[in-house]
Formats: structure tokens, C-alpha cells, sequence
């Protein structure tokens, strides 16, 4: 009797005792993990090469998002990055409608690149100063909207999208992050989190679209004129701002 009750004990135990084995594996080899995420967002300038430039001769301003995800114990990343770039505007005072002519709003015309890529990057895992290269691919979509301004609160703005096209697309960069604030482990001084300054530069080879520019729309009396262009929509995009490693 006392053996079979002891029996029981056991086999109840086990499944418990695998578990528990199990949770200290994995905490285990969690707790003495590096970094395992980066993410962070930039400043952007964004520079048209080739026909590009020669059509939309302005640096673009704008900003981006990434997310990346360090694999163990390796130096690859792999990411996702989400940004987008102004390379022309133009605001004017128009009458809401010709019948109400006392009435003015703001007008502007915004044409901009957002950005869309993949990208896998090669980076030490240790050091004040990480240097890194990736490769991307993904998507340019080029688009111009006008948008009317509520000047009272906002709420009421109005956007028409007056042209868009996508490109597919695809380049290289290299940048470095410098270390600002750090959180070491203190029993094998491994870094746990890191706050960094972020630099870099990156070319993308855009395929063919047709997009417009600064100037491109013109308001006749009977209607309106689009001039569109097309060509390649290389870029250059230098960028600064911080990263997050965790």
C-alpha cells in the first residue's frame, strides 16, 4: 500500500518537475541573452539621383520608424523600416468657393516619397561603437495630395490625392550607433539595454514611376493642368537620430 501511494506521488510530480525544468531552461537562456531588439526613428534627408533629380531637383525632409530583431548569438539583424520624405510644397490663400468669396482658407500642395523596406544588417553585438551594413528591399510610393486648411481647429481639413504610383525598390546602407546610456549585468557584464545615437546613410535604387513636382499643377480658367513625369526614382537618404536596443 505505502509503495503504491508512493508511485502516485511520483507520477504526479513529474509532469510539474518537467515543467519546472523547462521554465529554467528557458529563463536561463533569456536571463544571459544580449540585446535581442533594436528600434528607434531618424531624422531624413533624402537626396533624388539620376533623372530623378534632374525632374525634382530638392533634398527631401522627413522621418522614419524601424523595428529589428537580433538573431542569437550572431551578428545578423532583421528588420522592417517605414519613413517618409517631403521634396516639394507649396501653400497659397484661396476664397472657399466663388460664391463665397469673403471666405479664405489656406491651400497647400504636398508632394512626398514614403519609404517601405526590409532590410537584414550585419553588427557586432559589443562596443561603445557599433558599425553595421544592411541590404533592403521594398517599395517607394510617390504621391501628391492638396490639402484645404481649417483654420479654426484642424478637424475639418480636406485632402484630394491629385496623383500616386509605386515603385519597387531596393539599395544598401552603412551606418554606426554610439552608446549614450547602457545597463550592464552585473554577474557576467553583458549589456541588458542601450540608448544610442544613431548615424547613417543609405542608397535605393527605385524602379520607374510617374510622379509629379513643385510647380507641376497649373489652375486655367477652365480646368487644371498636371504635368507628370516620369523616370527612375533613385534616392539617397542620410539619416541621424536614436536607437533602442533591448
Amino acid at each position: 500500500m505505502v509503495q503504491n501511494e508512493m508511485e502516485g506521488t511520483m507520477r504526479k510530480r513529474r509532469p510539474s518537475a518537467l515543467l519546472s525544468l523547462v521554465l529554467l531552461l528557458f529563463f536561463r537562456g533569456t536571463s544571459s541573452a544580449e540585446e535581442r531588439f533594436q528600434t528607434g526613428g531618424h531624422f531624413i534627408l533624402g537626396f533624388p539621383q539620376g533623372e530623378f533629380r534632374s525632374n525634382a531637383d530638392r533634398i527631401g525632409l522627413g522621418g522614419d520608424f524601424y523595428f529589428a530583431y537580433h538573431v542569437p548569438r550572431s551578428i545578423l539583424s532583421a528588420g522592417i523600416s517605414i519613413g517618409f520624405s517631403i521634396y516639394g510644397r507649396e501653400t497659397r490663400e484661396e476664397p472657399l468657393s466663388p460664391t463665397i468669396p469673403e471666405m479664405i482658407v489656406d491651400v497647400s500642395t504636398t508632394n512626398s516619397i514614403v519609404l517601405g523596406h526590409l532590410f537584414l544588417r550585419l553588427q557586432p553585438r559589443t562596443g561603445m561603437f557599433r558599425p553595421y551594413l544592411d541590404g533592403l528591399v521594398g517599395f517607394h510610393y510617390l504621391t501628391t495630395d492638396t490639402t484645404i486648411h481649417d483654420n479654426c481647429d484642424g478637424d475639418g481639413d480636406i485632402t484630394s490625392n491629385n496623383h500616386n504610383d509605386l515603385a519597387f525598390s531596393y539599395g544598401a546602407g552603412a551606418g554606426t550607433q554610439v552608446t549614450l546610456i547602457q545597463g550592464i549585468r552585473q554577474d557576467n557584464k553583458q549589456r541588458l539595454f542601450s540608448m544610442d545615437l544613431d548615424i547613417g546613410i543609405r542608397y535605393l535604387r527605385g524602379g520607374e514611376a510617374e510622379y509629379m513636382k513643385k510647380g507641376s499643377i497649373h489652375r486655367e480658367i477652365d480646368g487644371v493642368i498636371y504635368d507628370v513625369y516620369r523616370s527612375r526614382t533613385d534616392l539617397v537618404k542620410a539619416y541621424i537620430g536614436l536607437n533602442f536596443s533591448f
